[in-house]
């Protein structure tokens, strides 16, 4: 029998979390490695919509922190330029330098603003900045335009493009939402030993796929000589937590659904436009290769955590000061470090170098565990029959 690695005791832990959130293995579930507190603060809601933001590879863990990865905003922004919509006139009516600069102040309309404003929003705008030969037209045709879900998401993600955005990306729900909800979801406890418990995950929904993980602490490689000795010998894990839930939250209104079905169930016929960026529905939606392929459905998230993880190896007075410095950084499995905001780590050594790890958050700080990957198919929904049906009616059209 090979000696257990690193990868065993991951895939264990896996396994055993899954099975304690209630997760099963085809679920989709993806562990955050590490895995720190969301705090309150001028940027709560961005900490919290990045796990949305990010595309999930196709692996059971990723890093959320440090992963640059895909973004759903930018591919997303991308994917609208290759696509073409109903014919218009726009451009054309309002002349190019009118279009420019309706553009340009497009850019900077308030996230209150709803599409079906911009007709009369561009009549005024035009009328007061010399281009009142052009407002009543030019108004009409941004009328006709919003009809088309290709050219209405275009007009939507308008104030959020350019080179100086003036909105962020946004979901639905933030992280105000997040604790009230939080505070009333209900409590959970597993319990984990990697001498008896299976690290076989090739039945899980990315078949066991692994990207690069931790070590014994955070930043650390799973091949130290300190890793390799805590995985030689058996861990055992008791964990619990207050309240843990699925954290749902929806793109706001830069995201159009229509335009992603229309997108998403026609891979070579209109709306299609590839263009010089060569973005096509292979390299958009292909489940190998394609950069949204997945999204982030929920976010896995607890609170009140209590860990205690075990080891029966014994380490040297060496390996024990190295580990000792190293534990405020965070360790397997969570990777929480020592903060203000919420989270302590922290090992200890008995007499025979066996090592405990006790992992703490405190009550009402939220904790994101992982997130649950949908397939494209599945988030698009609905979404991709109504797609159908428009793409029918402007087939009749012409």
């Amino acid at each position: 029998m090979a000696p257990p690695t690193f990868l065993n005791l991951q895939n264990g832990f896996y396994n055993a979390l899954t099975q304690g959130l209630g997760i099963s293995p085809d679920g989709g579930f993806q562990l955050a490695q590490p895995s720190p507190p969301l705090v309150p603060g001028k940027t709560q809601d961005q900490a919290l919509w990045n796990y949305f933001n990010l595309i999930p590879p196709f692996t059971l863990t990723n890093n959320y922190v440090l992963s640059p990865g895909n973004q759903f905003f930018s591919n997303y922004s991308g994917l609208l330029s290759a696509l073409h919509g109903a014919p218009n006139t726009f451009q054309q009516d309002v002349g190019p330098e009118c279009f420019k600069a309706w553009n340009i102040y497009a850019n900077t309309l308030p996230l209150t603003v709803s599409l079906n404003q911009f007709p009369a929003i561009f009549q005024r705008w035009a009328t007061l900045n010399g281009y009142i030969s052009v407002a009543n037209k030019g108004a009409t045709d941004l009328a006709a335009m919003i009809l088309d879900p290709i050219t209405a998401a275009q007009l939507a993600i308008m104030p959020y493009s350019g080179t100086a955005p003036a909105n962020l990306p946004n979901w639905d729900a933030g992280y105000d939402n997040l604790i009230q909800m939080l505070a009333v979801a209900p409590s959970t406890a597993f319990k984990y030993d990697s001498s008896t418990d299976s690290s076989d995950v090739r039945n899980t929904w990315c078949n066991g796929s692994e990207s690069i993980f931790f070590g014994l602490w955070s930043n650390s490689s799973s091949s130290s000589s300190q890793s390799a000795i805590f995985a030689s010998a058996a861990v055992s894990l008791t964990a619990s937590f207050q309240h843990v839930m699925q954290f749902t939250a929806v793109p706001g209104s830069w995201y159009s659904s229509s335009a992603m079905g229309d997108a998403f169930s026609n891979k070579s016929d209109p709306p299609w436009n590839p263009g010089p960026q060569g973005i096509t529905w292979k390299t958009t939606f292909d489940p190998t290769s394609g950069n949204m392929a997945r999204f982030a459905g929920n976010i896995v998230v607890a609170s009140g955590m209590y860990m205690q993880v075990e080891s029966a190896a014994s380490y040297s007075e060496s390996d024990q000061s190295a580990i000792t410095q190293a534990s405020s950084a965070g360790m397997w499995p969570f990777y929480s470090s020592n903060s203000n905001s919420g989270t302590n780590t922290h090992a200890t050594f008995n007499s025979k170098g066996n090592m405990t790890i006790i992992i703490t958050s405190q009550p009402g700080v939220p904790i994101v565990l992982g997130v649950t990957v949908v397939p494209v198919a599945q988030f698009v929904g609905t979404a991709v029959e109504g797609a159908k049906l428009h793409a029918t009616a402007m087939k009749k059209r012409s």
